[in-house]
């Protein structure tokens, strides 16, 4: 690999760039997948691969809706394929960016595939469970390659182990985002998502009579747990996070994303259930999910001696 100059070939400022690129189309597809959802158009190509047997179909607002979504799946797969051909020819010794861009690639295969199934049984909801729970997976992958290619180093971290087991609290707060996203799904697609007019009480009763208000109140109250713990996790590692400012951020970026989060499902709630307002709380999700997948990264990288393992750069893509 030729060294960055002000006139010379520059692949590592090429490959951020095409990850930072994948993360965002990836962002952008989940969030028009929300929107696709709120607004009913799940059926608007209700064949798969092609739309109304055309490969461009007659465009009407449920097929535009439902086309774009497919159109941008297909450019994101292009995008995790350039970026793995990128790591095998430039960073192939890296073996811990190779593992994570052969996941990206392998989930963004089983995403689209899961898409056609999904129309294909006509919008089973357990199928688009599982469909949104491998997309959150691709953005996490992108995120990890995303970081790999800064490779920040700090500092060991005596304050990161006094702390706490904060191995177990990444683990926790993963775990509970991810929980969360799927509840909301779950409570979607089993059409419980608006059987609860009232906010923040449904029906003004704390544990609400009937199968679809429990599984509505149920979000909302894995919602506040998941807003208490991912706040006092993040407070911590916004205290020990001196010596890491990426960690500082992360961790800013998820107690705030959180609370707006909080106050969009309030709103849609106000709003009598608006499809853009419903659209825009899985985008914030996303936003929340990956936010904590970056503290996560800071933390490890905190916890690294400062000479533990190589830097991005030395991957020169010379043959082994």
């Amino acid at each position: 690999m030729k060294e960055c100059t002000p006139t010379g070939y520059k692949p590592k400022f090429i490959y951020r760039t095409i990850a930072f690129v994948s993360i965002f189309a990836a962002f952008t597809q989940i969030s028009l997948g929300g929107f696709v959802r709120a607004s009913e158009s799940g059926l608007g190509c209700p064949d798969w691969p092609l739309c109304n047997g055309e490969v461009i179909p007659t465009f009407e607002y449920h097929t535009v809706v439902e086309y774009s979504h497919r159109m941008l799946g297909s450019i994101l797969g292009l995008l995790v394929i350039v970026l793995l051909v990128s790591t095998l020819l430039f960073y192939r010794r890296n073996r811990w960016l190779l593992c994570w861009n052969i996941s990206a690639s392998s989930l963004v295969i089983l995403a689209g595939v899961l898409g056609g199934i999904t129309v294909i049984t006509e919008l089973v909801w357990w199928i688009r469970l599982i469909h949104l729970a491998v997309a959150q997976c691709v953005i996490a992958s992108l995120s990890v390659i995303l970081w790999e290619t800064f490779k920040v180093k700090a500092p060991l971290s005596t304050a990161l182990y006094s702390a706490g087991n904060w191995k177990s609290r990444i683990a926790i707060s993963l775990a509970v985002v991810f929980c969360l996203m799927l509840s909301g799904s779950y409570m979607v697609g089993i059409g419980a998502s608006s059987s609860c007019s009232t906010w923040p009480l449904c029906r003004n009763e704390l544990f609400p009579s009937g199968m679809e208000y429990s599984i509505h109140m149920g979000h909302r109250y894995l919602a506040a747990i998941s807003m208490l713990y991912l706040a006092y996790t993040s407070i911590t590692f916004i205290k020990i996070g001196n010596n890491l400012p990426m960690l500082r951020k992360a961790s800013h970026s998820v107690l705030g994303l959180m609370v707006l989060q909080i106050a969009v499902g309030a709103f849609i709630v106000w709003t009598d259930f608006s499809p853009h307002l419903k659209s825009t709380h899985l985008s914030l999700a996303t936003l929340v999910w990956v936010a904590v997948v970056f503290t996560g990264l800071g933390a490890y990288s905190l916890s690294k001696t400062k000479q533990e393992s190589k830097q991005f750069e030395s991957y020169d893509g010379r043959s082994n």
